[in-house]
């Protein structure tokens, strides 16, 4: 089980959620996403006795932690493709690495549905989504994008990516 799965099914979940209810942005609750690449399963909160890992043990308590989710794509930018978009990779062209593929105009990436809905979107900042990506999908993505330049009492959005890469 890889933790690009585990994201899709927790963010399919907070999505059905929010909307279910069909609340107004003033009411919305706001979603921080935090992603930690290319790590398993071991840590604390996941029941590793070797793990030191206190802070993301902390988060665990007060969030959602999932147990039993696959990935639908063995390569992490095909899956990242249903987390954009919800929808399997063959059914866009997009089960191939890199595939780079336009997506198709009936779509879109759950990020354009959250801002319609009244939400400030932020991505910090990592976009390997394997379509083109349409248009005003986030109203940041880059590395100093925040939820904090959003209009007073509007309801964030905001993702943080830390990778191995070093960040400038």
């Amino acid at each position: 089980m890889n933790l690009i799965a585990r994201i899709s099914a927790g963010l399919a979940f907070l999505m059905a959620t929010a909307f279910a209810q069909h609340v107004s942005a003033a009411e919305s609750p706001n979603i921080l996403w935090i992603t930690s690449e290319d790590n398993g399963p071991e840590l604390g909160c996941y029941g590793d006795d070797y793990a030191i890992t206190p802070h993301i043990d902390g988060l665990a308590e007060n969030s959602s932690r999932y147990l039993h989710f696959w990935s639908n794509a063995p390569v992490c930018a095909p899956a990242r493709t249903t987390i954009i978009t919800g929808v399997y990779p063959p059914a866009t062209g997009a089960e191939h690495m890199r595939s780079n593929v336009p997506l198709s105009s009936t779509l879109k990436m759950y990020p354009q549905i959250l801002r319609e809905a009244g939400y400030y979107c932020t991505n910090n900042s990592k976009e390997d989504y394997n379509q083109i990506k349409p248009d005003q999908v986030w109203d940041e993505s880059s590395r100093k994008a925040h939820w904090k330049n959003r209009k007073a009492g509007q309801p964030f959005f905001a993702i943080f990516n830390h990778t191995s890469q070093s960040r400038k």
